[in-house]
């Protein structure tokens, strides 16, 4: 039982390896989101992605307390 475990186990590693060599390019995609735009927030200068960011009157704060 514990050689069909190890077995498959190791079946299981190398499938997932020989993946990762046939399509690298699958893992950089994975990482694209990481490519926003950060601003600063006016009052503590604290840095947020835009995606995130509250604009109020051309001032962009990094929350709704800040921008009261």
């Amino acid at each position: 039982m514990i050689k069909l475990i190890l077995v498959m186990l190791l079946g299981w590693i190398g499938f997932t390896l020989f993946k990762k060599f046939i399509n690298p390019t699958e893992s950089k995609k994975a990482g694209s989101d990481s490519g926003q735009k950060m601003v600063a927030c006016a009052v503590c200068d604290t840095h947020i992605p835009e995606s995130e960011a509250i604009i109020k009157n051309d001032q962009t704060f990094c929350s709704k307390e800040h921008s009261e």
